[in-house]
């Protein structure tokens, strides 16, 4: 496979003096597996960078300088090419796929669409848009740019592609007090408003140094005594000052695209402070990065206090190295397999309106409704609401209705239903029934098919070995896994595609809003099984948590409670545990064994959902997600007693922290948001921002 890479014309592909466009295609070309396959195209000068793989394209014509030059490439281009790359020029798509129909492109918007030839106008960019194989967007804010006006179904044809930087492995020891600013030295940059907080600052703190790197051939901004400039110098040298650097600056006044700095700052352990304008904002690790107001007097501001505070400084520097996202080696990967996939047939997947889903778990058939609110029904109407076809199977009940060979019977069901139904994609909930064969005569029948699972119980060392047998079942036919406890470095080493999701909430099951209930029957609600397709609970079952319940009982005699539990209450289920929900004022949810990160069992949907307020064990670390106006966390017995007294004492405050965790857990954890994020790890969908995602 071969792959042409055309640059702008006046792209500077050389070591110093490189634009975005340069930079972003070198370095990714040095990690790329189609390394060798590549060739790049662009204006001659005189030292370019990857000189082995550049071709010089001349324009032979003043007039029509751009034609010429796109002429000059097609002459050039091998025969054998299967992929255009262009960046920034969807003029020369517009000519080049008239020319070539049968090759594939992929077309990169590192600016404004609207200020660019070729797609400033909704037809124009109607055209792109279903013509091009690929469109990779360098921000999201330019991706929403493109997509104004345009009253179309959004496929899986673009992305967004934020470039990678080459992360050096330790925090930089020894920082100088050096304040970087890199960019052209033109008002539209921030340079003149960079000049005067930068001037002020330096007068005051001699032992602080103003850098600068940059050009600018238009110059009207006139040079400071108290700032260096060093001109033009190459990446690598940035890179090195930016390893000195406390703090550097990205101020433009325009709607930036995206702006590599802070990337590039990140990567260097240098704090960024940039302006919010366009794409700037968002690959930052810390909102305090963020100007308030693009002035130079909020500039010299933040520079000040970061001065005045060395620890806070130091701080957000480490924060932001750590948080680092832009790996180079990861980003590579992305574009590769962007690459891989245009060619594979994936393609002809992700432009499905709908995908065909073959979804194998249990959804309680023989339990006769008493389960409707069960993991697998959420995840089923998930599906559906995001507008695919699913095919449900209950693994379990198949097997058991089957009396005799059921497990045969089912893998020869799956089996059929793959011929027939040629699903996109396999979802595999609790079952470690599904055979190896199955599964590789589906990918054989169907090539890019996709197979994920998806795993709620319990990963905490006394339940692992027990359910690692389910998880890790088929594991290298499974191409992602997601599990509601946050992965441990002991799954990770046999699947690094382990994911982490919230316990889904739906809106067609969690329909109670009991904050907005002035008066209910109960105070306190708390449900324990040891099995839920049970009549009774199991006799002789030592269960932590009922030693709570006996404490709560004990410590806590006027609150109306209502306990499921093996001392209090037989078991709810259906209508019947829904009618304690739905007339409670608060929820216990505590899951077996010890507290676990992020991993809660389902009940906190069925709680939170409902418009319970919700205690939960700190040690689940579940702050991250919610505030202490939203949940109730507690460390141990007695701060539990002590917080359900307060909000017994407080009904006003509990009802109103109920709501506020209600409209978020619907917000951001419901059912729809977990499928998205399913299919996103996939490739088979394109939304990419999610809560609990870091």
């Amino acid at each position: 496979m071969k792959i042409a890479i055309l640059l702008p014309l006046k792209e500077n592909y050389s070591i110093v003096g490189a634009g975005a466009v340069s930079i972003l295609v070198s370095t990714h070309l040095s990690k790329s597996i189609f390394k060798k396959n590549i060739k790049i195209y662009g204006t001659k000068i005189n030292s370019s960078l990857d000189k082995n793989q550049f071709i010089p394209v001349n324009s032979n014509s003043f007039a029509f300088r751009n034609r010429s030059y796109v002429n000059s490439f097609i002459n050039k281009l091998d025969k054998n090419t299967k992929i255009i790359e262009l960046h920034n020029r969807p003029k020369y798509f517009l000519k080049l796929k008239k020319k070539f129909p049968l090759k594939k492109f992929i077309l990169f918007f590192h600016n404004n669409p609207h200020d660019l030839l070729g797609s400033s106008s909704v037809n124009e960019k109607k055209n792109i848009y279903k013509n091009c194989d690929k469109i990779v967007f360098l921000s999201h804010w330019i991706k929403d740019q493109f997509f104004k006006g345009l009253k179309i179904s959004k496929t899986d044809n673009f992305c967004v592609f934020h470039p990678g930087v080459n992360k050096i492995k330790n925090f930089p020891p020894n920082k100088e007090n050096i304040i970087l600013f890199v960019g052209k030295l033109n008002q539209s940059k921030g340079y003149d408003l960079f000049t005067k907080a930068a001037s002020k600052f330096i007068s005051q703190n001699k032992n602080w140094k103003a850098i600068v790197v940059g050009s600018e051939s238009r110059r009207l901004i006139e040079k400071n005594s108290n700032i260096v400039e060093l001109g033009e110098i190459s990446n690598s040298d940035v890179l090195k000052l930016l390893s000195k650097s406390k703090i550097s600056v990205a101020n433009s006044v325009w709607d930036e695209p995206l702006g590599r700095l802070p990337i590039e700052s990140a990567s260097r352990g240098c704090f960024p402070i940039v302006s919010n304008m366009g794409g700037l904002t968002e690959t930052l690790a810390d909102k305090f990065s963020i100007l308030p107001k693009n002035t130079s007097e909020e500039l010299l501001k933040k520079i000040l206090f970061l001065k005045k505070n060395p620890k806070k400084l130091l701080k957000l520097q480490k924060k932001t190295f750590k948080n680092f996202t832009q790996d180079l080696a990861a980003k590579t990967k992305e574009l590769d397999k962007i690459r891989t996939e245009i060619l594979s047939g994936d393609k002809k997947i992700e432009k499905l309106n709908s995908l065909k889903i073959l979804h194998i778990a249990s959804f309680n058939e023989n339990s006769d409704g008493n389960l409707f609110y069960a993991t697998s029904n959420k995840i089923n109407n998930g599906f559906i609401r995001l507008g695919h076809f699913v095919q449900v199977l209950d693994d379990k009940a198949f097997i058991r209705n089957s009396l005799i060979n059921g497990v045969a019977k089912l893998n020869a069901k799956i089996l059929n239903i793959c011929k027939n139904l040629s699903p996109d994609l396999i979802v595999i909930g609790h079952t470690d029934k599904i055979s190896r064969h199955v599964l590789q005569e589906a990918k054989r029948l169907k090539p890019g098919i996709k197979v994920i699972r998806w795993y709620i119980d319990s990963l905490s060392p006394e339940f692992l070995q027990k359910n690692k047998k389910i998880l890790l079942n088929n594991i290298d036919m499974v191409d992602h896994i997601f599990v509601t406890s946050f992965p441990s470095k002991s799954l990770l080493k046999f699947k690094k595609n382990i994911h982490f999701i919230p316990n889904p909430v739906d809106s067609s099951i969690e329909t109670s809003t009991n904050f907005l209930k002035e008066k209910l029957p109960y105070d306190l609600f708390f449900a324990l099984s040891h099995g839920q397709h049970r009549g009774g609970l199991k006799t002789g079952k030592i269960d932590e948590r009922d030693f709570l319940i006996t404490h709560l009982h004990k410590n806590l005699p006027f609150l109306k409670k209502y306990f499921i539990s093996s001392d209090f209450h037989s078991p709810k289920w259906g209508i019947d545990f829904g009618h304690y929900i739905n007339n409670s004022r608060m929820g216990l949810n505590i899951s077996r064994g010890v507290s676990q990160n992020l991993y809660s069992s389902d009940r906190i949907a069925t709680l939170v959902g409902n418009g319970l307020l919700t205690f939960v064990d700190k040690k689940t670390n579940y702050m991250k997600f919610f505030t202490n106006k939203e949940i109730v966390f507690f460390d141990g017995k007695s701060d539990l007693v002590k917080k359900i007294n307060f909000f017994k004492e407080n009904d006003h405050l509990a009802r109103r922290y109920a709501k506020n965790a209600h409209k978020k857990y619907h917000k951001f954890f419901n059912t729809e948001n977990i499928c998205s994020f399913m299919l996103s790890k996939t490739g088979l969908s394109n939304k990419n921002k999610f809560y609990w995602v870091d």
